[in-house]
């Protein structure tokens, strides 16, 4: 085999660790849910939950279809005239902050956003801090979907929205002008009430240093939300960067010290366009955040009458959320990243020196940049590609391509050390640099979305053109690729190394045709089972194989293994997209699997509504030889592309997701794994197996090389398990 038998022979000892996992161990999984953007995701792991007095049983109905239209509705101003506390104020050494809150809780996340509440109430804050939060409720009480009735902080269970003030006394309830707690039913999403809570908040309690906290669901480049009774209207990047200059204009503020964003996805090069110019330092994720969020007791660093910089700050949230992460169990994938936004103009020339000087060779080098992908940390990522947010590590990226230019990637690197000030990453994100991107493999995958990305660039003030126009180029360059160039398996050459009575697994290996390799980027094997009564095929997992470019040689390894989910009452068989990872601090093998399913609620189940698509992601350490689950976390993306954690409910249905082939389309898609049977949504009784597949099962493996522009041919093997 070549060449390839030394790349493909670790992956091979590391799915024989993984049959070890199957054949001796099945796990127990306890979820209690949440929601990304802030709050617990576990009743035993703090007090908090005793605190929060009990909620509703009442369930309002869903949003009316129609109303959804998160940029077409009228932006209308608002009244945030209101009755504050007299302002601690500083005392010109320095040390006063202000920190505004802009909690977006009109959403499935309005429980996590009543935690964040008493977790702002347990902040142990010095004389010369103020803190002020808006907060915008729902008024739907259906805890099983991420809502509550729930009266907080004595505050009553309302559904508008409010103004509180923490400060070294305690909490302090803003007056409306009717001298009412009410603020109205405000529109978070629209940009002039983020302006004038920004105003109000600099105005009333000017202090020596500033920070922005934005709260709620997150996606990257389409901005932040929705506020769902306000038309579900998200805050698109356009418009954040609309508000925060407007209200910092007004309060005669040049900027804040910090802008932070609880919510996923944020710390993306993208957003950080976004907020150049509107503060020192940006502390944001580009992972997706467990449902916990922030713990805002990291804001008892301020307790100290000693001068606190942003820097420590922005380091003591940091550390505060991965302290939180660890202790529910949800540190496994978590990131947090503070930028220094001092050089991010410098970080920024240097990036377009790159890509103009790349845009040249885009058409030789685009196999290497898609490929480059598959090897660095993704974010939001989905098995299936249509649903995944299409962020990867923006550091490690080019450091995989960019390879001709060695001074210029060295300035590169530099730069963005400099830029990135501080970050944390769980075991799954060690490579993770502190800055993700946008990057689509191919226009498929988003032909929806990429106009508005290109309008959020061409349209505003966000001005990361020149990267647009490199993503243009690959994705155009990859469009035009020749057909006689398209990959073509030499079928007479593909081999296996499988012997029905010896064989644990089995390595298939072959050549393509010369001259059909050069843009070659990709080699994914996907296996299924084929059901013996009605010959389906059924698609259960896919990996990434190797290919040698200089031969044009390819390879995959499969061990027979299937991953099985049971609710103690059923058990189905389930898709596993995998990967494995060397942990440096434990000097342990870890395992990260995603497995897509469908999730029903309760009351949706008699109704017409589609399911919703959820992704399980596990991570399976290795230190003894047996495996051991230490993190498994649902995910949900919605219609919008805001991500989160999911709440599950326990009387809901869930379906692991499979693939089958397409004959007339000639292509995969995806179905539900069983058709008359289904699990309980409840993470407290599920179970899953690794296991080999049972003896002479008829499998289908299919190898497919790809090139850049998506094009492929494959080869394909079926036979017996050992």
């Amino acid at each position: 085999m070549g060449i390839l038998k030394n790349i493909l022979s670790p992956l091979n000892r590391g799915r024989k660790a993984l049959k070890t996992l199957g054949s001796s161990l099945l796990i127990s999984l306890l979820f209690v849910s949440a929601a990304c953007g802030g709050g617990t995701s576990t009743s035993e792991s703090s007090d908090l939950n005793d605190r929060s007095s009990a909620s509703s049983d009442e369930t309002s109905s869903a949003p009316e279809d129609g109303t959804t239209n998160q940029n077409d509705d009228e932006e209308t101003s608002s009244d945030l005239q209101a009755e504050l506390p007299s302002s601690s104020g500083g005392n010109g050494d320095g040390d006063s902050w202000t920190i505004l809150i802009y909690i977006m809780g009109d959403t499935d996340l309005e429980a996590a956003a009543l935690y964040d509440l008493l977790e702002l109430q347990d902040a142990e804050l010095g004389e010369n801090t103020n803190v002020m939060a808006i907060v915008d409720r729902s008024d739907r009480t259906d805890e099983e979907n991420g809502y509550s009735g729930g009266d907080v902080l004595e505050l009553g269970n309302f559904s508008d929205t409010r103004l509180l003030v923490f400060t070294a006394d305690g909490l302090n309830v803003a007056e409306a002008a009717d001298g009412g707690p009410s603020f109205g039913e405000l529109n978070l999403g629209d940009p002039s009430v983020l302006a004038e809570f920004i105003k109000l908040g600099l105005d009333e309690f000017p202090a020596d240093k500033t920070a922005l906290f934005l709260w709620d669901h997150g996606a990257g480049w389409p901005g932040m939300g929705p506020d769902e009774t306000d038309g579900y209207d998200v805050l698109t990047l356009g418009e954040m960067r609309d508000g925060i200059e407007v209200g910092l204009e007004a309060a005669g503020v040049e900027k804040f010290d910090i802008i932070g964003m609880d919510a996923c996805l944020m710390a993306s090069y993208e957003v950080a366009h976004a907020v150049s110019g509107l503060t020192d330092y940006l502390l944001a994720s580009e992972e997706l955040e467990p449902g916990h969020g922030w713990d805002y007791r990291s804001l008892s660093i301020l307790s100290d009458q000693a001068e606190v910089e942003p820097l420590e700050l922005g380091r003591a949230i940091a550390d505060g959320f991965e302290n939180q992460a660890k202790e529910y169990e949800r540190a496994s994938d978590i990131t947090l990243s503070l930028l220094d936004m001092a050089h991010f103009d410098d970080f920024t020339d240097v990036f377009r020196d790159i890509l103009v000087d790349a845009s040249d060779e885009i058409g030789l080098i685009g196999a290497e940049v898609r490929n480059a992908s598959t090897k660095v940390p993704a974010y939001g990522k989905m098995p299936n590609p249509e649903n995944s947010s299409h962020h990867i590590d923006l550091g490690a990226f080019v450091a995989e391509w960019y390879d001709w230019n060695p001074e210029r990637l060295a300035q590169f690197e530099e730069s963005l050390e400099k830029l990135v000030a501080y970050k944390i990453a769980g075991p799954k994100h060690q490579k993770s640099t502190g800055l993700s991107i946008f990057f689509p493999a191919e226009s498929s995958y988003v032909e929806e979305s990429l106009p508005y990305y290109r309008n959020l660039t061409q349209q505003t003030d966000i001005d990361f053109t020149q990267w647009s126009n490199f993503l243009d180029e690959y994705l155009t360059a990859g469009e035009q690729i020749q057909t006689a160039s398209y990959p073509i398996i030499d079928q007479d050459s593909v081999v296996n190394d499988f012997d029905s009575e010896t064989s644990e697994d089995i390595m298939i290996s072959g050549f393509l045709e010369p001259g059909t390799y050069d843009n070659v980027a990709e080699v994914i094997m996907y296996y299924g089972v084929i059901d013996p009564a009605d010959d389906t095929l059924y698609y259960i997992g896919e990996e990434y194989g190797a290919f040698d470019a200089e031969t044009g040689e390819f390879g995959a390894v499969y061990d027979f293994s299937i991953l099985s989910i049971s609710d103690g009452e059923d058990e189905i068989y389930a898709y596993a997209d995998l990967w494995w990872e060397y942990d440096e601090e434990t000097n342990e093998e870890l395992l990260f699997i995603d497995v897509p399913l469908t999730y029903v609620p309760p009351d949706e189940v008699d109704t017409d509504d589609p399911p919703h698509e959820v992704v399980l992601s596990l991570g399976v350490s290795f230190g003894e030889g047996e495996g051991e689950i230490f993190s498994e976390i649902f995910y949900q993306v919605d219609e919008y592309g805001q991500w989160s954690e999911a709440t599950l409910n326990p009387d809901g249905y869930l379906n692991p997701l499979v693939q089958m082939w397409d004959e007339e389309a000639q292509d995969v898609y995806w179905v539900d794994s069983s058709e008359d049977t289904w699990l309980w949504a409840d993470p407290a009784v599920l179970q899953y197996q690794f296991s080999a597949l049972p003896s002479e099962t008829n499998v289908m493996i299919d190898i497919e090389v790809l090139d850049f522009g998506g094009n492929s041919d494959w080869t394909s093997l079926n036979l017996s398990s050992p």
